[in-house]
């Protein structure tokens, strides 16, 4: 007599995390930290043994580089109003103006509020993104890097490899020209408290307790009460330009000291990086999209050929 074949056996469907890529991105962030702190412990151990022509790229210029990334990613997210939602959500709950239970969350609201004084306020963090990533010419550098990406993935030729060093090379120098100890110790603070806050900004109890739905629905009430109205799609805007800058400025750590950058479209993580520059360029908005960037006074004239070179007075 046949018998029934047995069933298949059940397939688990996990829910998608709603906030997946951006806790991916704050881990790559503290990642890359980690990475840095090892890329200078290195860099030190090998002390002069090394002989590098003067200006040439080494071990500490990627070390800062490793640093920058998440600097910058975090500079997105100030813009966004993460932090200042934070500071402001926890002050409310501290002075009794939250009244619904909150459950677990009432004791990271606490934890946070009590820690205040013991990492850097906006002020302080407003100080060290304007020293590091200075507007606007790290915008400028930025758009060219990704554009050159971008045009190298798409055909690669002599005329897109030299461009994409020379961009990559501008990038680099300016950045680590800017990336001290203290903007490193600022980074990893900030990381950390980006970190800290997302923990209880996505729970659906506080979220509700304010009215709202959504992580950034949240900040955007936030930023109302600080007379910056911006809607949640424009907020989220920052957030995809963080994370894919950070993807690109993690890319230039690694091929930062080649001469020549070769894109491998093979390399799941090169990839990712001629997506992220279409991906930071798509987040720019349109009037800086349409307009055409100067050239920064401190960039080679080779980094933007299309640039007239600028012309000494006599």
């Amino acid at each position: 007599m046949p018998r029934l074949a047995p069933p298949p056996p059940d397939i688990c469907f996990y829910p998608k995390q709603a906030y997946a890529a951006l806790l991916h991105a704050v881990a790559t962030a503290l990642s890359a930290l980690d990475a840095h702190d090892d890329g200078l412990a290195r860099a030190m151990d090998l002390g002069d043994s090394i002989d590098l022509p003067p200006g040439a790229p080494n071990a500490l210029d990627r070390a800062a580089l490793q640093a920058a990334a998440p600097l910058y990613f975090a500079s997105e997210l100030e813009k966004a109003g993460l932090l200042p939602t934070a500071d402001l959500v926890c002050g409310l709950f501290a002075s009794g103006t939250v009244t619904q239970p909150l459950g677990p969350t009432a004791q990271l609201l606490h934890a946070f509020w009590r820690g205040r004084r013991e990492r850097l306020d906006a002020n302080e963090r407003e100080a060290i993104f304007a020293r590091v990533i200075e507007a606007p010419h790290f915008d400028v550098l930025m758009a060219g890097l990704c554009e050159a990406l971008v045009a190298q993935a798409d055909g690669s030729d002599l005329r897109e490899g030299v461009t994409l060093s020379a961009r990559a090379m501008s990038m680099g120098e300016f950045l680590a020209q800017r990336v001290d100890p203290m903007a490193t110790l600022a980074a990893r603070d900030i990381v950390a408290t980006i970190n800290t806050a997302l923990g209880f900004l996505r729970d659906r109890l506080l979220q509700v307790a304010f009215g709202v739905n959504s992580l950034w629905a949240l900040v955007a009430i936030a930023r109302q009460q600080d007379g910056a109205p911006a809607g949640a799609g424009a907020l989220q805007q920052h957030v995809e330009a963080g994370r894919s800058g950070q993807t690109v400025l993690l890319w230039l750590a690694e091929h930062f000291s080649e001469t020549t950058p070769q894109l491998d479209l093979g390399d799941p993580a090169q990839r990712g990086a001629v997506e992220a520059a279409q991906r930071w360029l798509a987040s720019r908005p349109l009037a800086a999209r349409q307009q055409r960037p100067q050239r920064p006074e401190s960039a080679p004239d080779a980094a933007y050929p299309g640039y007239p070179a600028l012309q000494m007075a006599m």
